[in-house]
């Protein structure tokens, strides 16, 4: 015989982590076409990141481990990572036009919280 059961309402929402930044959250979460799939990213990364950077992001984490802003707690910390990769740059004579295609140098600083145009722009300062 079939009964009818009643469900419990679910009073609570569960959080949702960033596929970027791994923060929990409840509200304002976009859903995104990542390559293939898609993902949650959170209201501050998506203003804070166009969708090109959202899908490399996502691809070096998929790719490599991490998050955005894991080795990182403060800005003194991520200004220091980025004028250490200033510091190899310029000790290689590097060319700062091809940061986009140093991979191990983007993601490093992506772990460390330094989003692409803050790579670009602080190393143009600190290397010129």
């Amino acid at each position: 015989m079939i009964v009818s059961e009643f469900t419990k309402k679910k009073n609570t929402f569960s959080f949702v982590k960033c596929v970027l930044c791994q923060n929990n959250t409840r509200l304002d979460v976009r859903i995104k076409k990542i390559g293939n799939s898609f993902g949650t990213v959170c209201e501050e990364c998506a203003k804070t990141f166009n969708d090109e950077e959202i899908e490399l992001m996502h691809n070096m984490f998929t790719a490599f481990g991490g998050y955005f802003g894991k080795m990182s707690n403060s800005k003194e910390v991520s200004y220091s990572r980025l004028e250490e990769i200033a510091k190899d740059y310029k000790e290689r004579n590097k060319d700062i036009k091809n940061i986009g295609n140093d991979i191990k140098t983007l993601h490093s600083a992506f772990l460390f919280g330094i989003s692409p145009q803050q790579l670009v722009k602080g190393l143009k300062l600190l290397v010129d």
